[in-house]
C-alpha cells in the first residue's frame, strides 16, 4: 500500500490598492504588515518566508508555502478549586459541571492538577483559506498611520482610501471585504496605464504583471533603479547628485516608475546662496541638484516624473517654470534680507519669544555672549581664540532667525547668517563662526571648523542645555521638544575634536546662573545637568567601542577635562 503524498502548500498574495499616499507613510506601513501578519500567523498555520513590498498606492504582503490547513491544537483552561469538584455524596457539583459545559465537556473530562481543575480543550486546524479571510482584515485595521481617512460608510479607517484588493492563496481567490471593497485577482498598474486591471492567476505573476503596468513594486529595486537613472542624467551635465540618503528614500516612495527630467538653472539665480537653491529645490520642488566633482553647485537640477518617459520636453518647461517662480520669490526675500545688516536686525530678536521662562532670542543672544567671554577667558592660557571675533560672532548669532529667507526656511538658519555677515565685510572667522553656531547639527555630521566658530556654538548649546533645565522642560523617555540629547552630544563632540580642556561642570554651573527662571535647588540642578551631559558622553563613548564598565570607572570628575577623560580611556 502506497504511502500518501503530504498535502501540497501554496503561496499568499495580499495587494492592497489605495489613492497616494505620503512617502512618509509608506514603509512604517510596510513594516507593520510584515510583523503583525508574522506574529497572527505564528502557531496557527505552517508557512514560509514572510516579506512585504509597495509603492504609493500598494501595500503587497507574501507568504511562502502555507500549509493546507492550520496546526491542530490543545489548550488548558483554568476553573475552579478541586475541592468543589464533587460534593459529599460524589456527585460532580454544578460549579464543576458548569465549567465544564462552557468548553463543551463534561465534568468527568476536567482534569486536576495542583489542586485546580483544568479544561483540556483539542481543536483541528481550520483550512488556510478560512485563517486568511480572518487574517486580512485584522491585518488591516492593526495599521497605524500618522493620519487617518473614512471614506464610506462603514466608517472603515486608513491612511488612504482602497480602491481594490488582491488576495490569493496560489490560484484560488481569498474572499474578505475592506472597506466595501471585495477582493479579487484584479492587478492595477501605473494610473497611466491602468485602464482595466490585470488577470493574475497567481502569486508568483504578480510583480511581473506590475512591471508591465509601469509599477516597480520592490522599494530596494525601485531604488537601485532611480540611482541608476539619477547618474545617466547627471552625467551629461559632468555632475553627480549631491549625496543625500533621506531625500532620495522619500522620493523611492512618492513614485512607482521613476524617470528623471533634467533641467537647467538660469544664470541671475545662481547669484543666490547655493544653500538656498538646493533648499528650494529639494524641499519644496522635491528636484534634484547637480554638483561637481567638488561639491559646488551646477546650473542644473534633475526633476522625477513618475510613469512615461515620452513627452519630457513639455514636462522640463513645466518644472523650470515653476523651480523659476521659486527662485524669484527666494531672490525677493535675499533683496529685503540684504538691504539692512544683520547688526541692525538685532533689535527685532527683542519681539520673538525664545520660552516664556526664558526671555525673548534677545535675552539668549545677550546670555549667550556672556558665556562665550566666559569661555575665552578660561582658555585663554591653553587654547587662545580670537575674543573680539568670538563676541562678534555671538552677538550676531542668532540675527538671521529675524530674516525673511529663514522664515521660509528654518533649516537654513546659521548659514544664512554666516552669507549676510559676509556680505556685511564681517571678518571671515566671524562669518564663519555664525554659519556654523548650530552645528553638529546631526550626531555624525561635522563640528565647527575653527576655534572661535567652536567657542560661540558651545555657548549656545550651554545656555540652550541650562535653560531648558532651569525651567523644568528636561526631557523624559522619547520626548525631547528642545533637541537637548543632540546639544549635550554636539557639546561633547566640540569639546573632544578640538581637544578644549574646558570645566564642563563650572561651564555648566555658570550658564545656570545667567538663567531668568526661578531655581529652588541650584547645586541639586547643576549635578542633574552634569548627569545628563555625562550620559550624551557615555553613548558616544559606547559608539567608540568602549567597554562599559571603563567609562563607568571615568565618571568622577569626567568633565573637568574631558579630552583628558578621553586618553585615560583610550
Amino acid at each position: 500500500m502506497s504511502k500518501k503524498s503530504p498535502a501540497k502548500t501554496a503561496d499568499f498574495l495580499l495587494d492592497v490598492h489605495t489613492e497616494p499616499m505620503p512617502a512618509r507613510f509608506v514603509a512604517p506601513a510596510l513594516e507593520q504588515m510584515k510583523n503583525a501578519a508574522a506574529k497572527w500567523l505564528a502557531g496557527r498555520i505552517e508557512h514560509g518566508d514572510v516579506a512585504v513590498s509597495g509603492t504609493l498606492r500598494h501595500l503587497i504582503l507574501t507568504v511562502q508555502n502555507i500549509a493546507p490547513k492550520g496546526s491542530d491544537k490543545t489548550e488548558k483552561f483554568k476553573g475552579p478549586k478541586e475541592q468543589v469538584w464533587k460534593n459529599a455524596e460524589g456527585a460532580f457539583t454544578p460549579a464543576a459541571e458548569g465549567f465544564a459545559r462552557k468548553y463543551g465537556l463534561s465534568a468527568g473530562d476536567l482534569q486536576p492538577s495542583e489542586g485546580i481543575l483544568y479544561a483540556e480543550v483539542h481543536s483541528k486546524g481550520e483550512p488556510a483559506l478560512v485563517l486568511l479571510q480572518t487574517m486580512v482584515p485584522d491585518l488591516m485595521k492593526s495599521l497605524q498611520f500618522p493620519k487617518f481617512m473614512t471614506w464610506e460608510e462603514s466608517g472603515f479607517k486608513f491612511g488612504r482610501p482602497i480602491r481594490a484588493v488582491t488576495a490569493l492563496l496560489g490560484e484560488k481567490v481569498v474572499a474578505v471585504e475592506l472597506a466595501g471593497i471585495k477582493s479579487g485577482r484584479g492587478v492595477y498598474g501605473h494610473p497611466v496605464m491602468a485602464k482595466a486591471p490585470a488577470n493574475l492567476k497567481d502569486p508568483s505573476k504578480h510583480a511581473a504583471l506590475l512591471r508591465q503596468g509601469l509599477v516597480i513594486a520592490d522599494p530596494a529595486e525601485r531604488k537601485a533603479y532611480l540611482l541608476k537613472a539619477l547618474e545617466l542624467a547627471a552625467k551629461s551635465t559632468g555632475g553627480k547628485i549631491e549625496p543625500d540618503e533621506e531625500f532620495i528614500d522619500e522620493t523611492v516612495f512618492m513614485v512607482e516608475h521613476p524617470v528623471p527630467v533634467l533641467g537647467k538653472l538660469r544664470a541671475e539665480h545662481m547669484m543666490l546662496p547655493a544653500a538656498l537653491l538646493k533648499m528650494v529645490m529639494k524641499k519644496q520642488l522635491k528636484f534634484f541638484p547637480v554638483v561637481a566633482r567638488d561639491g559646488a553647485l551646477l546650473p542644473y537640477f534633475i526633476g522625477v516624473r513618475d510613469g512615461l518617459s515620452s513627452g519630457n520636453e513639455l514636462v522640463r518647461e513645466g518644472y523650470q517654470r515653476v523651480l523659476e517662480a521659486r527662485f524669484n520669490d527666494a531672490a525677493f526675500f535675499v533683496g529685503r534680507d540684504e538691504a539692512s545688516t544683520l547688526e541692525s536686525k538685532l533689535p527685532l530678536l527683542e519681539r520673538v519669544t525664545y520660552q516664556k521662562a526664558l526671555g525673548s532670542m534677545a535675552q539668549k543672544a545677550a546670555r549667550v555672549e556672556e558665556l562665550t567671554a566666559w569661555i575665552g577667558a578660561q582658555l585663554r592660557q591653553t587654547s587662545p581664540i580670537d575674543e573680539q571675533a568670538a563676541a562678534k560672532a555671538a552677538r550676531l548669532a542668532y540675527a538671521d532667525l529675524v530674516t525673511d529667507v529663514v522664515k521660509e526656511f528654518p533649516e537654513l538658519q546659521g548659514h544664512m547668517g554666516g552669507v549676510y555677515a559676509r556680505k556685511d565685510g564681517h571678518d571671515e572667522r566671524v562669518a564663519l563662526a555664525v554659519e556654523q553656531f548650530y552645528y553638529p547639527i546631526a550626531a555624525k555630521s561635522p563640528a565647527p571648523a575653527t576655534a572661535e566658530a567652536a567657542v560661540v556654538s558651545l555657548a549656545g548649546k550651554l545656555d540652550s542645555l541650562a535653560g531648558c533645565f532651569a525651567a523644568g522642560l528636561i526631557p523624559t523617555g522619547s520626548a525631547d521638544p528642545y533637541a537637548l540629547r543632540r546639544q549635550g552630544l554636539g557639546l561633547i563632540r566640540i569639546v573632544l575634536e578640538k581637544q578644549l580642556p574646558l570645566d564642563l561642570d563650572a561651564a555648566l554651573v555658570r550658564a545656570l546662573a545667567l538663567q531668568p527662571a526661578v531655581m529652588p535647588e541650584p547645586a541639586k540642578l547643576a549635578a542633574q545637568l552634569s548627569e545628563f551631559v555625562w550620559a550624551r558622553a557615555q553613548f558616544l563613548f559606547e559608539e567608540m567601542g568602549c567597554a562599559v564598565d571603563e567609562v563607568r570607572a571615568e565618571r568622577a570628575g569626567a568633565l573637568k577635562d574631558f579630552p583628558n577623560t578621553f586618553r585615560r580611556l583610550a
